[in-house]
């Protein structure tokens, strides 16, 4: 009997236990934060920091963060990484176009090496123990953490500003910025390909089970779905005003979270039924994103108060989305997406597609029931980015979808 208590209860939390959104504490970490990892093991965190420091945080089983060391950077540190090992870190500093090699222990720099300008973002593979760095400029350079030097520099697009590691550090995916191709690293073979995705993405992440990557548009306000085996663009979730820049995927729980800096939060979204579940406040402007190798936390950068802040579990900080109407895009962007209209209640809806201008280019009115999705085709429209609004009873929802041209 008292297993079965001991059973009930645990199920109890494990349900409640959704969203990060419970502060677990924070640490001041210096001026300008840019950049947050994890050590492998779990152990530190660490932080570039462009006024000329990595910063190191013990995080200690979550019962306190303290600063654990400095690593003074000449330079402006603009994106960081551990090895596998956890021995080493590897800091790209944008100011002299340097990495500078850092001994963990000591949080001396026992090495550097020159790179490409415009250094953004770092993912470390450590099925080939390898790092790899991304560029403004489109570039990619490969670091070998085992004898920690460059071994290749090759072209993989226009604006590059994030990249992603599937589960399995088989594949290093690069979101482009200025153009709707978007690359992808075989880490093993080394191949290089691309796939279309019809927008420029700023950021990438990927699914817990490796089987999605979702690339962030904050210009048309939308985060794209894409087959991550397939490469092939599933749909579009609408996020107007709460777009995420740097985004980031828990591994055991169907969420996907993505800081909004101007809006002081955090977007939460369903990745099993691709619903935007609300918003975190996180003030000070958070800036950057990453999550703990146990997976069940989140380690945020601010730039407006210089601080490194933690979160857990706990969906009370969550403004929920209003979910008795909801509107679903599909096959965005494309030369003929759809939307889809559902809700919890039995009425009639109102539905209106606008373009940029706010001028009404589609009109439809029909019935709705719990349990009937009315799936609706977007008119011949031109190339370009629409508005849909759907209302009934009061209710309403937005969603934004892409037209390409035919």
């Amino acid at each position: 009997m008292k297993f079965s208590v001991v059973a009930l209860l645990l199920a109890a939390l494990a349900a409640m236990a959704q969203y990060p959104d419970f502060f677990l504490g924070s640490v001041s970490v210096g001026q300008n934060p840019a950049d947050v990892c994890l050590s492998l093991d779990g152990n530190r965190a660490y932080v570039a920091v462009g006024f000329g420091f990595a910063t190191v945080i013990d995080v200690n089983n979550y019962s306190d963060f303290s600063l654990a060391g400095l690593a003074n950077i000449d330079g402006e540190p603009i994106t960081l990484q551990c090895d596998a090992s956890s021995d080493y870190l590897y800091v790209a500093d944008q100011e002299n176009n340097l990495v500078h090699v850092v001994d963990t222990s000591s949080f001396s720099i026992v090495k550097e090496f020159g790179i490409c300008p415009e250094p953004s973002d770092m993912i470390l593979s450590p099925l080939e123990n390898r790092i790899y760095l991304s560029h403004k400029s489109g570039m990619i350079t490969v670091i070998d953490t085992e004898n920690q030097e460059v071994t290749d520099v090759f072209w993989a697009g226009s604006e590059i500003y994030s990249m992603a590691v599937n589960p399995s550090a088989s594949l290093v995916f690069a979101a482009d910025n200025k153009s709707p191709k978007e690359t992808v690293i075989n880490t093993v073979s080394g191949a290089v390909t691309h796939f279309n995705s019809g927008m420029d993405s700023f950021g990438c992440t990927v699914s817990g089970d490796g089987s999605r990557l979702f690339l962030s548009c904050p210009s048309w306000e939308l985060i794209e779905v894409v087959d991550a085996e397939s490469f092939t663009v599933e749909t579009t979730v609408a996020c107007p005003g709460n777009t995420p820049g740097r985004m980031a995927a828990l591994p055991d729980l169907p969420y996907l979270y993505g800081v909004c800096q101007d809006q002081n939060s955090i977007t939460v979204i369903g990745t099993d039924d691709l619903v935007v579940k609300g918003d975190i406040a996180v003030t000070g402007g958070p800036a950057n994103i990453a999550v703990h190798p146990d997976g069940e936390r989140l380690f945020v950068v601010c730039t407006g108060d210089n601080k490194l802040k933690v979160f857990g579990f706990n969906p009370s900080g969550i403004t929920p989305q209003c979910s008795k109407l909801a509107l679903t895009v599909l096959n965005s962007p494309s030369s003929a997406p759809s939307l889809v209209i559902s809700s919890t209640d039995t009425g009639r809806a109102d539905l209106r597609i606008f373009d940029v201008a706010g001028r009404t280019v589609q009109t439809e009115s029909f019935s709705v029931a719990p349990g009937t999705a009315n799936k609706i085709m977007v008119g011949n429209l031109p190339q370009g980015v629409f508005v849909a609004a759907v209302s009934m009873k009061g209710y309403s929802s937005e969603a934004r979808f892409v037209v390409l041209r035919r």
